[in-house]
């Protein structure tokens, strides 16, 4: 055997068990919340990162070179994924394990809290119904109030993990734990900076536009002024999405629907079954378990999983075909690939394919197929509906500069006033101004991806902008308006082929030339949303 081949096979025996356990013990913390799930993991974690910081191994990866290129062969290919997981675990145990503790703790803190609302515990869901659905000033107010109580109780322990991982990522080499970060997902701080910089200037316009209409829409069933207008009269905690305003009501629409069949029947009919991963899953709203929603591969064997905490309205109809979405992408991953690449190719692949399917909650001719309206009433939906999705992608588009810039100067300078710095950006980008904050305010911690997915949220947009790319070559390759609705065989077929079966053979901007014929980028994402703004 071939010495690097040698190295892969004798990394991976020392690898794989720990990460499918780390694995099994996120999911049994996440879906339980109890405290001997956290402890476990925070176990495995230090436990994983002893067999990435071995000096020996770190030594034979750099020596196989893994530490040059992003290309090459998928022995040399799994060994530079291998070398980019150890090298940030090339710090002092003490430091590693510290921020294993503080993360953790903050995990949890996240996943168990429940916030007050007029005296009672509620959960996120509750909170986002009122937020979607009162005129009153006063209950508005709280309840948004209360989506921001977290972060005061978390800000502190946060910032020391920011301090943490900042002085990890200095005894690596990096100025700072963001630039690391993009290091580790094979990403030029450059690059992604340039990206988020034509990102603004195509959308700045047609976003101040919409967001103009929006204001006048919100007003009047508020009975108020645009210029009266406060962050919790969005309709959402953080103004990610796109307030419904247009007359959709699609609430309504999936109300009292399956979700759940409604998801399995279209990814069967697309050729991407899901029921194994529906039958594995936690799909309902429980005491202790994290609120949010996330797929996870256990094993890189087949055992995918999703965690939803289903509600009966269009933001959870897309958030399951999103969540399923990642599901069929690591279920088509080619299995004779070498363990350490059968995975996406990058989180911003699988980003791109879970917003692509998620994308349908709010298209009419889908909802037409799975048999939630009738053809009248889908011809009725069909303008409000578009102009809800294109509102959605430009209101996403902002907030995710919000986010992208947020997690760049914290990491840069994390002692300068963040709440501060917060409101600056979303003031700028999604034109929010700061409503008067109490003493002590950490509106930016609030946030549940600072803590256990940062520096990620680049990724999210950098997904949808692939995504649009690969709607337009999937609409080319197979000569239909819009091969997922009402979907075939050979949508799912064409999937599988392009963009799944690699894994992580391919850099993500090489599998976009092959798949889409070009490096992943903003154009198709204007050119699907922003050029009817324009034209």
């Amino acid at each position: 055997m071939p010495p690097v081949e040698r190295l892969l096979q004798e990394t991976t025996e020392r690898v794989q068990p720990l990460e499918t356990a780390v694995n099994r013990a996120w999911w049994d913390a996440a879906a339980t919340g109890s405290r001997e799930a956290y402890a476990r993991l925070e176990e495995l974690r230090n436990r994983i990162d002893d067999v990435f910081r071995d000096p020996r191994l770190f030594g034979r990866l750099e020596a196989a070179g893994a530490g040059q290129g992003r290309g090459g062969a998928p022995v040399e290919r799994a060994l530079r994924l291998l070398y980019l997981e150890a090298l940030p675990r090339q710090v002092d145990r003490a430091l590693g394990e510290r921020m294993n503790r503080l993360a953790t703790e903050i995990e949890r803190e996240f996943a168990t809290y429940r916030p007050t609302f007029r005296g009672e515990e509620r959960t996120a869901n509750d909170l986002d119904r009122v937020l979607e659905e009162s005129r009153g000033e006063g209950e508005l107010r709280e309840a948004w109030e209360a989506s921001k109580a977290v972060g005061p109780r978390v800000a502190e322990r946060l910032l020391e993990l920011v301090a943490l991982r900042n002085e990890a990522a200095r005894a690596v080499g990096f100025h700072d734990f963001h630039t690391l970060k993009l290091e580790l997902y094979e990403q030029e701080p450059a690059g992604i900076g340039g990206f988020f910089d034509r990102l603004d200037a195509m959308t700045a316009e047609p976003f101040a536009a919409l967001k103009d209409e929006i204001d006048h829409r919100l007003a009047i069933g508020l009975g108020t002024s645009p210029e009266a207008l406060a962050p919790w009269h969005y309709r959402n905690a953080y103004f990610q999405e796109a307030p419904d305003v247009f007359g959709a009501d699609l609430d309504g629409v999936y109300g009292d629907a399956d979700l759940l069949a409604a998801a399995a029947a279209y990814y069967a009919r697309v050729g991407l079954p899901v029921e194994g991963v529906l039958e594995r899953s936690s799909l309902h709203e429980a005491p202790g378990k994290d609120p949010h929603a996330f797929c996870i591969d256990i094993d890189r064997e087949g055992d995918v999983r999703i965690l939803l905490n289903l509600r009966g309205n269009e933001r959870w109809m897309g958030t399951t075909l999103h969540e399923l979405g990642h599901a069929v992408y690591d279920l088509g991953v080619a299995r004779e690939l070498p363990w350490a690449l059968r995975h996406p190719s990058h989180t911003l692949t699988t980003e791109a394919i879970a917003m692509l399917f998620g994308r349908l909650s709010r298209n009419a001719d889908w909802m037409r197929a799975a048999g939630l309206v009738d053809p009248a009433a889908a011809e009725a939906l069909r303008e409000p509906v578009e102009r809800e999705l294109r509102a959605q992608m430009l209101v996403f588009s902002r907030w995710a500069q919000v986010m992208a810039r947020f997690e760049r100067e914290l990491y840069r300078r994390p002692d300068q006033d963040l709440n501060a710095l917060w409101w600056d950006l979303k003031a700028r980008y999604q034109g929010l101004a700061a409503p008067p904050r109490p003493a002590g305010a950490a509106d930016w911690a609030a946030k549940i991806h600072v803590v256990v997915a940062p520096v990620y949220y680049h990724n999210y947009m950098l997904g949808e902008c692939l995504a649009s790319q690969i709607q337009a070559a999937m609409r080319a390759d197979l000569d239909a308006a819009d091969p997922l609705v009402p979907g075939g065989p050979e949508a799912g077929a064409w999937l599988a082929e392009r963009i799944f079966a690699p894994g992580a053979s391919l850099h993500y901007d090489e599998l976009a030339r092959r798949s889409t014929g070009a490096a992943v980028g903003p154009e198709a994402f204007a050119e699907q949303f922003l050029a009817p703004a324009t034209a």
